[in-house]
């Protein structure tokens, strides 16, 4: 009997010590954003368009009925980006949850003045979407988040995935959250972002190639090819990369005069030479390449591959020469130039090279190319 009560006193004791969930947060009370778009107006305030899912109605599949997703829109201004969703929380009846955002989206307007100021209370926040992508949006934001996309019920997963697949081919890198804020800080690597535009009548997103950071600020842009050429260069892409190059004929079937490329592997790197307390950079870049379309047809004859080969090799390296020329005018350090010479070269970078121009660091690219493949006919 003794040892009965001991046992309930012992387990009564072990309950009143126990703690509750503090910390909970129940699905019913919150509104999940899963598409942020951030746009600057005159005077300096701030919109935010959010999207969050909804159940309507009911999908009538054989027997069953299933509930479907549509996203909500909502638009609000504030003085700061967290005093516009603090608007949002006056307009709904939960509260606004942005920790499982996929994709925040700024308009180039707001890019130009600075990203961090924008991202600072999610970057600060414990439950922040560290793990959403981020792009650049050529105009509106409100226009990509009203975006009325048939592809994904909800609007955040139609950019998710849409950015998914321009990693995939080569168009952009690969930033979230979690990752690009650090550059934006430390200012060592400037970033360079996905830039979209949208075509209303299409209801699509387009491509348009990267935006180039300085720090915090954006300060230009690369188109697509050069934008595949900056991820070949940097060593970020691993996977596939195809190019349209013009031969050196002149037929008057236009398709005669085009190859299509696709790069299979990469050896990028970096080398900082100095000469007279000067540093020059060179960037070597080995690229194995197969042909995957070239409707002149007839790749048989060592003549005619060389010929070819000399073709891309000039057409590639001055389209990789125009990348790092645009990127020294913007003054975007995408590769990270200043930090290796402050790394290496940490007495040279004090006297002369800290917080330098990239335009004052000449840099050349060297590129070999290797043919492996030119298809399975000839």
């Amino acid at each position: 009997m003794r040892k009965t009560i001991k046992m309930l006193m012992v387990c009564g004791l072990t309950l009143f010590f126990l703690t509750g969930c503090w910390d909970q947060r129940l699905l019913k009370e919150q509104k999940l954003i899963s598409l942020i778009g951030y746009d600057m107006i005159s005077g300096g305030e701030i919109i935010s368009s959010t999207a969050y899912p909804i159940r309507k109605g009911g999908v009538t599949t054989g027997s069953q009925s299933t509930p479907s997703s549509q996203s909500t829109i909502m638009t609000t201004h504030g003085k700061t980006a967290q005093d516009s969703l603090l608007h949002a929380d006056l307009m709904i009846s939960e509260r606004i949850d942005i920790s499982k955002a996929q994709v925040i989206l700024f308009g180039e307007k707001i890019a130009k003045v600075g990203l961090y100021q924008v991202i600072d209370h999610i970057y600060r926040n414990p439950k922040g979407a560290l793990g959403a992508k981020v792009a650049i949006i050529e105009g509106s934001t409100v226009d990509a988040v009203n975006l009325k996309q048939e592809e994904a019920d909800i609007i955040g997963r139609y950019y998710g995935e849409f950015l998914k697949s321009g990693v995939a081919t080569g168009f952009f890198t690969d930033y979230n959250i979690q990752s690009v804020c650090p550059l934006l800080l430390k200012h060592t690597k400037d970033p360079l972002l996905p830039l979209l535009r949208i075509q209303p009548t299409q209801n699509r997103a387009v491509t348009v190639g990267m935006a180039m950071f300085n720090n915090e600020k954006m300060t230009g842009k690369l188109n697509i090819d050069e934008s595949k050429m900056f991820t070949l260069l940097d060593g970020y892409k691993k996977q596939k990369v195809s190019f349209l190059v013009r031969t050196k004929k002149h037929y008057k079937n236009m398709q005669k005069n085009y190859v299509v490329i696709e790069v299979l592997g990469t050896k990028p790197k970096t080398k900082l030479n100095i000469e007279n307390k000067s540093i020059t950079v060179d960037l070597p870049l080995k690229l194995h390449y197969r042909i995957i379309e070239y409707p002149k047809n007839h790749l048989t004859t060592p003549m005619l591959l060389d010929e070819l080969n000399k073709a891309i090799k000039e057409n590639l390296t001055q389209l990789a020469q125009q990348t790092i020329t645009k990127m020294q005018e913007a003054n975007c350090d995408g590769f990270g130039i200043e930090e290796q010479i402050k790394v290496h070269h940490n007495k040279l970078w004090e006297q002369k090279y800290k917080n330098t121009a990239l335009k004052n660091i000449p840099i050349k690219p060297h590129l070999q190319f290797e043919l492996t493949n030119s298809g399975i006919i000839d």
